[in-house]
């Protein structure tokens, strides 16, 4: 009982028409203005029960109005310059099944929650909303983010198992590329994540391992867009907060508490989506196979080194013009590295500099005074 259609939500002939709204009684943009354009009462009362604090996430309310259409405000992030969560469009969609037979709705237009001013992104969400939309058993109409692709509006792809094969490829129907919320480089990260977790004994990557991930996966020659320099913890791209945002706030990957750190594990939407990048990942199944066999038997301190050892690799070869030996790499670290606390251990670096050299994931010259033993090596 759900159509997908892209349109004009006002010329809507549903009996309820949803608006997203934020926490601080502002519509100032998108799709907001607009109903607050055509329903400057609903907006009046919105902005007093925001004074009262009323408006919650995940607790979308009805606003009778004494002629149809009615509005149901759907609260889809706390502030107007914020962006949108997933796990707070789902609460709310709960909220609104509870509701729907107490609300009297029994039609319902619905634009892309979170998909506009909350920057989520349609080919990550769009299942999400479908499913739980079904569930209401009245007709509704899903409006889809101008520019959607035919084929992520038919019920086929909503409905589609995560495991189903694609057949759509990453191509629009006029032959250009679609633009992306969620790049392909970054979904592939979260590709690597899950082929880590897939090995029977490996370590939990924590936020400091995930932006490891990102390097290695930059420098296998994954398009990520991310541009890597020299922090105190080894490689850093500014841009990684931004990229930690868009996949946890589309439910792409969750931090769980584990002990004292927090775990980076793979999140609900994750499979769902799949499918939307899956050209993208067949592509790139080499690479991320192999920086996932680099970095699933390394600790976050591992991790550490190994992103260290291959940037300082790097830096040399570009500012010597020529390839640099494994002691020239293991001095430029222990410089580089001399005020951390606790300090890193010679032996430790010495190691991941001969074991990167030996798995070609950097070039360096072999030193035979690098201090480490034949039987370090063997073990």
């Amino acid at each position: 009982m759900v159509k997908v259609l892209i349109g004009d939500i006002f010329k809507s002939d549903a009996q309820t028409l949803v608006n997203t709204v934020n926490m601080v009684g502002v519509m100032g943009k998108g799709i907001a203005l607009g109903f607050r354009k055509h329903f400057p009462e609903m907006y009046e009362d919105y902005v007093r029960r925001c004074e009262r604090h009323e408006v919650r996430l995940g607790q979308p309310y009805l606003y009778r109005r004494a002629i149809p259409p009615n509005i149901i405000n759907f609260p889809t992030k706390d502030h107007w310059r914020g962006v949108s969560r997933l796990s707070d469009i789902v609460a709310g969609l709960k909220h609104l099944e509870a509701h729907i037979r107490e609300w009297d709705v029994t039609s319902l237009a619905v634009p892309p929650l979170g998909c506009g001013e909350g920057q989520l992104e349609w080919r990550v969400v769009g299942k999400t909303l479908y499913r739980h939309l079904v569930r209401l058993n009245i007709p509704v109409q899903l409006f889809a983010p101008f520019g959607t692709p035919d084929e992520q509006m038919r019920p086929e792809f909503l409905e589609e198992p995560a495991t189903a094969a694609s057949s759509a490829g990453h191509h629009n129907g006029d032959g250009t590329k679609p633009a992306f919320r969620i790049e392909p480089g970054w979904f592939a990260l979260v590709a690597i994540l899950e082929r880590i977790n897939q090995e029977r004994y490996h370590w939990q990557v924590g936020r400091v391992g995930f932006q490891k991930v990102a390097y290695f996966a930059t420098e296998a020659g994954i398009p990520t867009k991310l541009v890597h320099e020299r922090k105190s913890y080894g490689p850093y791209a500014r841009e990684m907060k931004q990229v930690l945002s868009r996949l946890t706030n589309n439910g792409l990957i969750v931090e769980k508490k584990l002990g004292r750190m927090l775990a980076t594990t793979i999140g609900p939407t994750y499979q769902d989506a799949k499918k939307a990048y899956e050209e993208y990942l067949n592509e790139w199944q080499t690479k991320i196979d192999a920086v996932a066999q680099l970095l699933a038997r390394m600790s976050t301190n591992d991790a550490e080194i190994a992103a260290t050892v291959h940037f300082a690799a790097k830096q040399l070869t570009l500012t010597k013009r020529r390839k640099p030996s494994e002691t020239d790499v293991l001095h430029y670290v222990m410089e580089w590295k001399k005020r951390r606390r606790p300090p890193l251990n010679e032996v430790d670096v010495a190691l991941a500099i001969r074991g990167l050299n030996m798995l070609g994931w950097l070039e360096a010259e072999p030193s035979e005074d690098l201090p480490i033993s034949e039987d370090l090596m063997i073990a």
